[in-house]
């Protein structure tokens, strides 16, 4: 049983040190030489635009080598595609695209913020946190200038018009800078968050739990609402007419997947959901005209019934859950605090989620889910189920110390019990003889016990001596009266035999 205690301990031990080997794997060590430093801060400002456009030039050859087009304009639809990825609205024969696919944005997010973790540590100074914020800004900034020039010489030969420089640069500044921003915040987080007061970084894991469970739910409506109108779905990917026109509908779809998750996720908070003509709430759908995206076979094509406003119980168990985290977590008044804040911080996010998903759709009309009504009505369901639900598991949480105190209390202003005639008795035998011990009541663990002598007569006229017995060995000392008892010797002190 040792031995496969201690191998479990060592295979945990193992387990334990390879995750920390990982780890140290994965993070890049801060540089200590001006060199390193130059060359870590070139990495983090290239390296992802770099895979990205290398990823966009392999995406669009293999797309126009299939479609058996010339390469006529490549490069200008790879500087397109730079930035579509950072959602800049891009105008193609006089239509203006501005509904742009998340998936890619939220991708190129991960990486920056990724690499800008690994590049601090929760020892680094601010102004080594800086650098690397704006060295991670600063690279996209430059392949953006190149993408404008280039797309600006490509329109000559394709369709394609220069987007607004000003838009362009701030799209691609704002995309970068919120993701190195996480990334440094993230890695740094155990040294920043000791200047944050307690309920406040208490709030931010209930916070973000929230706001996954909100988009969660979205996610879920979308399945179910794909599997109901699985027909429609089937119908819409039969116009790719062949295989590669299918499999192409179907990437585009997997790419505006997250847009249309964030758009049920505002319709079951209350908000709308509007794809041109058509608009979808729980209390009213109204019919239109979509583009044919495969993905758009979700949108329920009925009136909405009755129990549609049912669904808003979802946003409102969300609030009970976040509100008993925070009432869980911490205690008084400040839960209701953290409360407001994770509330109001989900809020914003997803109101600029809401804001990203949709723009202007060509002749479709514009794509919005009312991204300030969506911040608004998130705030509004978690803040007020949350508060409630944290005042009153605060107030059951105070009230249950408050019980334990006074039965602490209770039990120890509790007088002894003094030992009853259920107590087990022992008369002591003669000196030198054994003494006979009557059985009692086990549960007390309290002899009374007389010491007589020769004739059987008890050799003081005081009360039985009381002895307390516990589960151990107890070490009595008896004293005699001598000029009471004259004719009794005390026994010498023995020691006891060991075990």
């Amino acid at each position: 049983m040792i031995d496969r205690a201690q191998g479990t301990a060592r295979g945990t031990g193992g387990r334990k040190s390879a995750d920390a080997e990982r780890r140290v794997r994965r993070q890049r060590p801060v540089p200590d030489t001006e060199v390193d430093e130059t060359r870590m801060l070139l990495t983090l400002a290239f390296r992802p635009a770099a895979v990205t456009v290398v990823l966009l030039s392999t995406l669009i050859v293999v797309t126009l080598v299939v479609a058996s087009s010339d390469l006529t304009g490549t490069f200008g639809a790879i500087a397109a595609g730079w930035l579509a990825i950072h959602q800049v609205p891009l105008t193609i024969e006089g239509t203006t695209l501005g509904v742009l696919p998340l998936f890619p944005t939220l991708g190129l997010g991960w990486a920056v913020a990724r690499g800008c973790a690994a590049a601090v540590t929760p020892e680094s100074s601010p102004r080594q946190a800086f650098r690397v914020i704006g060295a991670a800004v600063a690279g996209p900034l430059v392949v953006t200038a190149i993408a404008l020039a280039v797309i600006a010489d490509a329109s000559a030969v394709i369709p394609l018009s220069s987007p607004h420089a000003l838009t362009a640069f701030a799209w691609v500044f704002f995309v970068h800078l919120l993701a190195a921003a996480i990334g440094v915040v993230a890695a740094t987080w155990p040294t920043l968050g000791a200047h944050v007061p307690s309920w406040a970084r208490d709030a931010v894991r209930p916070g973000l739990r929230a706001m996954m469970a909100i988009l969660g739910a979205g996610a879920g409506a979308v399945t179910i609402s794909l599997l109901m109108g699985w027909s429609t779905v089937g119908s819409l990917l039969e116009r790719g007419d062949d295989t590669v026109g299918m499999l192409g509908l179907t990437i585009l779809s997997v790419l505006y997947l997250p847009n249309v998750v964030v758009g049920a996720a505002a319709a079951l908070t209350g908000a709308t959901a509007q794809f041109g003509d058509v608009s979808v709430s729980v209390f009213g759908n109204v019919g239109g005209s979509l583009p044919p995206l495969p993905l758009l076979g979700a949108v329920p094509d009925g009136v909405a019934g009755g129990f549609w406003p049912a669904l808003l119980v979802i946003p409102l168990l969300i609030g009970v859950v976040l509100g008993r985290d925070c009432g869980r977590r911490i205690d008084g008044q400040q839960a209701l605090f953290a409360v407001l804040i994770a509330a109001a911080g989900v809020g914003i996010i997803l109101s600029v989620l809401g804001l990203v998903s949709g723009g202007r759709l060509g002749a479709f009309g514009m794509v919005q889910f009312g991204w300030w009504v969506f911040g608004l009505l998130t705030f509004a369901w978690l803040a007020f189920a949350g508060a409630a639900t944290a005042v009153i598991v605060v107030w059951h949480h105070g009230r249950g110390e408050t019980g334990e105190a006074e039965s602490g209390l209770d039990e120890k202003d509790e007088e002894p019990r003094l030992p009853g005639a259920q107590d087990v008795r022992a008369i002591a035998a003669p000196v030198g003889e054994e003494s006979s011990i009557l059985p009692g009541d086990p549960a007390t663990g309290v002899i009374e016990a007389e010491l007589v002598d020769d004739s059987g007569a008890p050799t003081t006229s005081e009360p039985p001596t009381v002895v307390a017995v516990g589960a151990g060995v107890v070490d009595a000392e008896i004293e005699v009266d001598e000029v009471a008892n004259p004719e009794v010797d005390l026994p010498e002190e023995s020691t006891p035999p060991s075990d």
